[in-house]
């Protein structure tokens, strides 16, 4: 038998009758337990998930065995290096220890082991020792070290094969417009969540060189030679290299000048090579051009979010307080006769501290639900890779520990503090002090900090939704509406081009088809160079585009005459007005003395609203080279047209997945980002709502509790029931306008600051304040008043009696 020193056993009985008290005070107040335990379970379910998503972030990459000495090249503006430049590194430099090159494309095709054509993502080309640098285990076979072998991650393989084994077996893959026979000589374990590097097949780096012919032949007429050389003019690989622990980075990086002179590119030469350590990847590649091989991060973002968190988590805390408040006015007379039976004050806060971690541990179960279904929704609108998995990191404990407790203490520290400083005779009439109105302005403070929050993410998601539909439907130039494109991924169906366009263009709907290398409004930029015999150049934006794809497009011709029949070496271009402004340019001119410039275009957005119309040179492309297949339609018989569009490309190209979609699909995918932080404003307006609701009727309760013999001695004297409602709703609702008036000024100043990334902008009209004004006045009016009617419709003589 074990004996326990007297105080001990002592405390231990207390805090079991604190238990059984709190205990009880909760199954007497039911519903302001259940409330209580929601808000805050809301709250901290935010704060956790946010938390947890943070953790997520910073570990991106830090599995690497030796990651602080694993470093990425980049070249000051770009993550993108030159074909030799890391295994050269390796043979002249002794602080580098080893090296990999990466390389990925996107969408590959491929025949599965039904003989099918199917599309997959995420075709990796590397060294062997990408799998030893990275720690990545192969569970099977061995990593690709010829141009006809491929590995492939486990899911992958389970994904062609099932659970038999892939070695040896052969993966039909298709680059540069041909199946290549791939031979799997391995299996290795799929990358980390936390991997920026996300392939689910490698091959060898010296594969790649046909997804650059395949590239190459994409722009048709215009694809450069140079760009498949395997040389230093290739620019389009990731290098990683492991240096030594003592290496010095900076004199290193200057040893290495050398190499930009090397790649023919006079941009190139002005800039200087930079070490990024692989940890700070993720977050720090933001402003670095080609990074879409590589999972990024915003930490601008991350912080917003957090920002967002752990003011619904401040909103969550208040609200138990009022609540607690509120439910603790019938209990003020059992704790004024603890203090007159000897108890001290220091035992009242233990109570209510007790009672507050114990709704604070309970609250963990919605906490829990609000993690389930906020891991998902954060990786499908966000694009993100958490998983519960990061709960196997014991940082997340910890931290979900210390919010847990740091929650329920402050929240009964703020309750209990002023109980304990109260007299016993003032807690014995229910009271915990003489003048009310300082506490009753404290309780409406919060009251106005729910509500701004509440009509400043309500403003957000109003102006990001409307900049989004202003961006997708105000393209200046150019009508997207009804326009079908296909691409043409086969020498085939390219050579077929004039058939194709006799063929869809008799069908009945049909407007006008043209063809095109890119086909605007498109994400991507294409810088166009011209230059002289002498040397001189001119670099613009630019686009490759076919005979009738300006009239196509709705584009005006403002001076002289789109492209007529295409002309090898004719040397003929159009310009936009910004180009002629810029270069004093026209119809008819010779620009740089050698080029034709047939037409002037009225400018239009050849891509995102993101950014400023450029000066921008066109092309004309050879019919028998385009790339893609442009219908314009009356938007009467599309079905039709697609159907038997998709019936001449498999006669054409019988082995080939057919795709097309509209052009406002293409223009949607440029606004992803700002589609997902609606979603994700709107998710945290919801609960904003939902907690400002809760807010709202703790103060209320509270005010109305106070108010009860007030209410009872009006109702004596005749007055009415919309009266009484009048006259409590009136306190509430000079305050809910407080919160407009300090919400709006806030509201356009974040706004502001979040279109500044568009360079056209929607405008910020007085109703979308006047919506998010009008939105919290209902909701405060309508809280308000449910309570406020069982106050006014209560027996005036309880009511007198209530003192």
């Amino acid at each position: 038998m074990i004996n326990l020193p007297t105080s001990v056993t002592e405390n231990i009985f207390m805090i079991a009758t604190d238990i059984k008290i709190s205990l009880r005070s909760f199954a007497r107040n039911k519903l302001q337990f259940a409330i209580s335990v929601l808000g805050l379970g809301i709250g901290m379910g935010c704060i956790i998930l946010l938390l947890a998503l943070i953790v997520h972030e910073k570990s991106f990459d830090r599995f690497i065995p030796d990651y602080k000495n694993v470093y990425r090249i980049n070249d000051g503006e770009s993550c993108l290096t030159q074909y030799p430049l890391a295994e050269t590194m390796k043979e002249e430099f002794p602080e580098v220890k080893d090296f990999f090159r990466f390389y990925q494309t996107n969408d590959i095709e491929l025949r599965n082991t039904n003989n099918e054509i199917v599309k997959d993502k995420n075709f990796g080309f590397a060294d062997t020792s990408l799998f030893r640098i990275l720690g990545l285990k192969i569970i099977a076979g061995i990593p690709a070290a010829s141009k006809d072998e491929v590995a492939i991650s486990k899911t992958t393989a389970k994904k062609y094969f099932g659970r038999r084994s892939p070695l040896g077996d052969v993966l039909q893959i298709k680059l540069n417009g041909a199946f290549i026979n791939f031979t799997i000589t391995g299996v290795y374990n799929d990358f980390p969540e936390n991997s920026t590097l996300f392939p689910e097949f490698i091959a060898d780096i010296k594969m790649s060189e046909a997804m650059f012919r395949q590239e190459q032949k994409s722009l048709g007429e215009y694809g450069d030679e140079n760009w498949v050389k395997m040389d230093w003019t290739n620019t389009s690989f990731l290098s990683y290299v492991v240096l030594n622990k003592n290496a010095d980075k900076a004199s290193l990086s200057s040893s290495m000048t050398k190499y930009l002179k090397l790649s023919g590119n006079e941009k190139m030469k002005a800039r200087k090579f930079v070490f990024q350590q692989v940890s700070d990847i993720y977050m720090g590649s933001g402003n670095l051009g080609g990074n879409t091989m590589c999972r990024s991060g915003n930490s601008e973002e991350l912080w917003y979010y957090s920002a967002i968190s752990l003011l619904i988590l401040l909103i969550a805390v208040t609200n138990y307080i009022f609540l607690t408040r509120a439910g603790t006015a019938d209990r003020l007379r059992e704790m004024g006769t603890k203090k007159v039976l000897g108890a001290l004050g220091s035992s009242l806060r233990r109570q209510i501290i007790l009672e507050s971690n114990i709704v604070a541990f309970i609250s963990l179960v919605p906490a829990i639900i609000v993690i389930a279904f906020g891991m998902p929704f954060i990786d499908s609108t966000l694009n993100k890779t958490l998983s519960a998995g990061v709960f196997s990191n014991s940082l997340i404990w910890l931290l979900l520990l210390l919010v847990v407790l740091f929650t329920g203490t402050i929240s009964g520290l703020v309750i209990g503090y002023k109980i304990s400083h109260t007299s016993s005779l003032l807690l014995l009439k229910a009271r915990t002090s003489e003048k009310m109105a300082a506490g009753g302005r404290w309780n409406y403070s919060f009251l106005v900090l729910h509500f701004t929050i509440f009509i400043i993410l309500i403003v957000s998601v109003i102006v990001v939704s409307k900049q989004i539909r202003f961006s997708l439907t105000n393209f200046k130039g150019i009508d997207p509406k009804n326009i079908i494109i296909a691409e043409l991924n086969t020498d085939k169906l390219q050579a077929a081009f004039p058939a194709l366009s006799d063929e869809i263009g008799r069908m009945p709907g049909v407007v006008r088809v043209a063809g095109s290398t890119f086909v605007p409004p498109f994400n991507l930029f294409l810088p166009v160079s011209l230059a002289t015999s002498d040397g001189e150049r001119v670099t613009c934006d630019g686009l490759i585009m076919g005979e009738g794809m300006t009239e196509l497009l709705g584009i005006e011709v403002i001076d002289g005459s789109p492209f007529g029949t295409f002309q090898p070496n004719a040397n003929n271009v159009l310009i936009n007005e910004s180009c002629a402004l810029k270069y004093n340019v026209k119809a008819g001119d010779k620009f740089l003395n050698v080029f034709n410039v047939m037409g002037v275009l009225k400018d239009f957005h050849a891509h995102s609203l993101h950014r400023l119309i450029q000066p921008m040179i066109i092309i004309q492309q050879n019919p028998v080279k385009m790339d893609i297949l442009a219908i314009k339609t009356d938007g009467r018989n599309d079905n039709a047209i697609k159907k038997r569009l998709h019936e001449l490309f498999s006669q054409i190209s019988p082995n080939e997945v057919f795709e097309m979609k509209y052009l406002t699909e293409q223009i949607d995918e440029f606004y992803g980002a700002e589609k997902n932080q609606a979603k994700i404003i709107g998710a945290f307006s919801i609960l904003a709502t939902v907690l400002s609701i809760m807010g709202l009727f703790g103060i209320a309760l509270i005010s109305i509790n106070k108010r009860t013999k007030e209410i009872g001695v009006r109702k004596v004297n005749g007055a009415s029931v919309i009266e009484i409602l009048q006259l409590i709703n009136n306190d509430f609702i000079r305050w809910v306008l407080l919160s407009i008036a300090v919400s709006i000024p806030v509201s356009v100043y974040l706004v502001n600051i979040w279109l500044k990334r568009f360079a056209y902008k929607t405008d910020l009209n007085w109703w979308i304040f006047a919506v998010a004004s009008l939105s919290a006045l209902i909701i405060a009016v309508l809280t308000v008043s449910w309570q406020s009617w069982k106050a006014a419709t209560r027996n005036p003589v309880e009511a007198l009696r209530y003192e």
